[in-house]
């Protein structure tokens, strides 16, 4: 089946984040991508028939368009600056949030769950030098761009879908989570407990979501954005449970959904399991930073 009649948005993914060159799905990676109940997936290497070759690395401070998962794109095309600004721009609002909340980013292990092609991660290297920085994301590709370009100083694995990540109980100080849970369905409160797991005692998680006040500043701000139309079918499908709505899940699959939540009710449910310690609106683009700390057992 060509990628031209996968689903729109389906089509769109492939050909902005694999590439062009991309090969097609056999039928059988086809209804893997599409399953909504299967764990433990990640997004391969692009291979030829052939299989693949991984070259040693050549100089670049940049990883190729296909990797930067929209950051930076600027009518139609990527803007390098803007890659490298935006990243920038989220890792100062970090260190600032966390700062004031008397976190020294220095002082234990940080993880960046979801770190892409370490968009955020690269601008720790002040920090880098004092503990150990990890990032782990679902993109192989991605991550072995990262391991070939930004380790040292940082640390890079791939991971999958399934909420379990390769550390030992209480290994970081902080753990990052930028726009990770705005694609997390019915596994987000198994990959909280999950990033739970891995913190210290007394460290710190930085969980960014969409919200309702993400809703309306999209709507205000962009009124072509897809996302209005994804929330407008859902009202259309059921108007008086949309009266009423707590999460609102619009599209499918381990990438392409997007999840939102009335804010309250989320903070209250995790509050459960981590003490909530602030919350910070439009701290990374239109997402919410809420910040939690893991208590004394």
């Amino acid at each position: 089946m060509s990628i031209w009649l996968l689903p729109m948005n389906t089509a769109r993914f492939v050909r902005h984040i694999l590439g062009p060159r991309v090969r097609r799905m056999t039928p059988f990676e086809e209804e893997l991508n599409a399953a909504r109940n299967i764990s433990g997936l990640y997004l391969p290497w692009s291979r030829s028939t052939s299989g693949l070759i991984r070259s040693s690395a050549t100089p670049t401070m940049l990883p190729p368009p296909n990797l930067r998962h929209f950051y930076g794109l600027k009518n139609g095309h990527y803007d390098d600056d803007l890659y490298l600004s935006s990243g920038a721009n989220d890792a100062t609002i970090l260190r600032r949030i966390l700062g004031q909340d008397g976190v020294d980013l220095g002082a234990a292990p940080f993880l960046d769950f979801g770190c892409s092609a370490g968009r955020v991660l690269r601008h720790f290297t002040v920090e880098a030098e004092k503990t150990a920085f990890w990032g782990v994301d679902i993109h192989a590709e991605a991550i072995s761009w990262a391991q070939d370009h930004l380790a040292p100083p940082f640390h890079f694995v791939t991971t999958t879908t399934a909420p379990h990540l390769p550390f030992a109980d209480e290994t970081f100080g902080v753990v990052f989570a930028g726009s990770v849970f705005t694609h997390l369905a019915e596994l987000a409160d198994a990959w909280f407990l999950e990033l739970r797991r891995v913190l210290r005692v007394g460290g710190r998680l930085y969980v960014t979501i969409s919200d309702e006040g993400t809703l309306a500043q999209i709507a205000q701000t962009q009124p072509t954005h897809p996302s209005n139309a994804h929330i407008a079918a859902l009202r259309a499908d059921d108007p008086k449970r949309f009266e009423t709505w707590q999460a609102l899940y619009t599209r499918q699959g381990a990438w392409a959904q997007r999840s939102v939540y009335r804010r309250a009710t989320w903070i209250a449910r995790m509050s459960r399991w981590m003490a909530h310690r602030s919350t910070h609106p439009f701290a990374y683009g239109w997402q919410t930073a809420v910040i939690f700390a893991k208590e004394v057992r």
